[in-house]
Parts: structure tokens; C-alpha cells; sequence
């Protein structure tokens, strides 16, 4: 899917008369490798965006790329956006499928009272390459968000980790007059109201046929991130009641036989992930929270609090009180 990305690049470097043979010459990457897979790797993205950036030396490129990029650029991620019921299920359709199109990046989505955040990081990369993600990313969900809902006033608001190198007023053109720049993190938030916004295109029948080819090429693809990865994050979305092993492997539209086996491979199993959301879940409430420790023992599907203070002993070795008090 990433390969429509770059497509969508290769044409904006070509009206700055940058052939793409120069792209693939200064990352030691050659066309066969855009094709030869379903999906690029995060280092090969990576390569071939940093060579784009170095030679265009054009500080707006992520944004251009992003305004370029409408669901059909997406190849059939871009059918399974467009046929979501809402903004709100669009978002997270988003997330579950972000190593497809911009693999380098994690994307997380934050829930405050009614009101949801998405927050795009990619702390570990250089500057310059986070930057033109985290523009491509925003600049493409604006746009389309836009095109989908028929709204031009999302009602949504932007924070971005840094400052304009070049042309402020680009930025007012795509995002409106919401935009924070050096914010504590790089984050689109929405309201209530912006989230339940209706998909003027939704077909909740197509959705699902779209989604489950979806998994299914990142079930095949060696480069579509790890399988774990992609569990924990449907793990931390579902929060309330999280789903058996068995309901994991149907979600992703694979046997239960198979989702363990790719797991074991990759040397994690369902439950040790499932104790890894639960303890990331469990410290958020502890610590953002006054619950006690019977309701968050609730929220994390224990069937009594004694049960939630083992588990979070062995996790942590420390009780639950212990890690409030500290």
C-alpha cells in the first residue's frame, strides 16, 4: 500500500524535474524493490524519503505530498477509509492500518471525556524525515476528512512539535487558523461533534470485505510490521473488554492457529501482550486517575481486585498502592 505513497512523491519530485532514478540512485534502492513486495519496510521508506527531501531541499514537501494524497492514492486502505460510517471509525481504521502507509511513524489515538486526540510520534527519527511525515500525515487526514464528510470546518485542532521552516501561511491554507506550533506533541484533536460526523460514502458491507483485504495483505507481507505490534494496538483500543485469542484472530481475519504460530515466530505469545496492555492500561489509571483499585481492576476485565494486584506485582514488583504512592 505504501507503494501509492511513493507514487504520489515520485510525481511532485517530477515537477521539481527530479527524476525518480536519482531518488533510488542516492538510497542504494532500485524500482524493483517497489514492486517486488506488497509494502516497503520501514528503512526503505525511510531512505527513499530522505534522499526525496535532500534533493528537492523543499521544506513544504510533506504537506504538498499530503493535500496530493486522496483515498484513491491509497489503494484499497483508501476503500476501506472512504466506506467508514464516521470520522470517529475512520480515525481508528486509521491507526490499526498506519504501518501500511507510513511505517515509521506511531500513530495513538487519546480519549478525553467525549473529546479524542490523535497523536502522531516519530521521535526516533531525524528531524527533518519526522517533520515530513507528521505534515504528509495531518495534511492528508485534513484534506480528505474534508472531501469525505462534505464539511470545509472539521471542527478539529492542530498542535505541531515544531515550528514553519519556510511559508507559515501554508499551513493556515490547509489546516485553517487552529494551528499551535512548538507544542509539547505533534496531535490532531477532535470534538464529540467533529467525531460523529457521517462518511457521506460509508457502506458498512464494503467496509468489511475492504478491511478484511487489508489484513489480509499484511498477514502475507514480511514488511508490514509485526503482528504483535498490530495486536497491542487493537488491545489498547478495545479497553473495556478485550477480546479472546480466538475473537483476535477473527478481527484480523486470520485462524487462531495462525495468529499464534506469527506470534511465536516473532517469540510473544497472545497472553503476554494482552499483560503488556493491561499493565501500560493499568499504570495510566493508577496514576491519571483516583479509581480505586477495584474499578480499575474492573476495567481491565479482572474478576476481583485481588486477582489485578497479583498480576500487578509480578508485572511491576510493586503493589498498585505502592505505585501510587511513589
Amino acid at each position: 500500500m505504501l507503494q501509492y505513497v511513493t507514487a504520489e512523491l515520485f510525481s511532485l519530485l517530477e515537477q521539481q524535474n527530479i527524476e525518480k532514478d536519482q531518488v533510488f540512485l542516492s538510497s542504494g534502492l532500485t524500482e524493483s524493490d517497489l514492486t517486488s513486495v506488497s509494502m516497503l519496510s520501514a528503512s526503505q521508506s525511510d531512505q527513499l524519503s530522505s534522499q526525496a527531501l535532500r534533493l528537492s531541499g523543499d521544506f513544504a514537501l510533506g504537506l504538498k505530498l499530503g493535500v496530493k494524497l486522496n483515498m484513491l492514492s491509497l489503494g484499497i486502505l483508501g476503500y476501506a477509509l472512504m466506506s467508514c460510517a464516521t470520522v470517529e471509525k475512520a480515525l481508528y481504521l486509521l491507526r490499526r492500518y498506519n504501518q501500511a502507509v507510513l511505517p515509521s511513524m506511531t500513530i495513538d489515538i487519546v480519549t478525553h471525556g467525549t473529546s479524542a486526540t490523535l497523536v502522531g510520534s516519530g521521535s526516533h527519527l531525524p528531524s527533518d524525515l519526522e517533520r515530513f511525515y507528521t505534515d504528509t500525515l495531518f495534511a492528508a487526514l485534513v484534506t480528505n476528512l474534508r472531501l469525505l464528510t462534505g464539511k470545509a470546518d472539521l471542527g478539529a485542532e492542530l498542535q505541531l512539535r515544531y515550528h514553519p521552516l519556510d511559508n507559515i501561511d501554508r499551513y493556515g491554507s490547509i489546516f485553517g487558523e487552529t494551528v499551535v506550533f512548538n507544542a509539547e506533541k505533534s496531535a490532531l484533536s477532535f470534538s464529540q461533534e467533529s467525531l460523529e460526523l457521517a462518511i457521506t460514502s460509508s457502506n458498512p458491507q464494503a467496509q468489511t470485505i475492504f478491511q478484511r483485504e487489508c489484513d489480509r495483505i499484511l498477514a502475507v507481507d514480511e514488511n508490514s510490521g509485526s503482528v504483535s505490534e498490530r495486536i497491542k494496538q487493537i488491545l489498547i483500543s478495545a479497553r473495556l473488554r478485550f477480546p479472546s485469542a480466538a475473537e483476535m484472530a477473527r478481527e484480523m481475519y486470520m485462524s487462531e492457529s495462525t495468529l499464534q504460530r506469527r506470534l511465536s515466530n516473532e517469540g510473544s505469545s497472545y497472553q503476554t501482550l494482552l499483560d503488556q496492555v493491561r499493565y501500560r492500561l493499568a499504570l495510566e489509571y493508577l496514576n491519571g486517575t483516583q479509581l480505586p483499585v477495584s474499578e480499575v481492576a474492573e476495567l481491565l476485565g479482572y474478576s476481583s481486585a485481588a486477582n489485578f494486584r497479583r498480576s500487578f506485582k509480578r508485572w511491576s514488583g510493586m503493589t498498585p498502592r505502592e505505585i501510587r504512592s511513589a
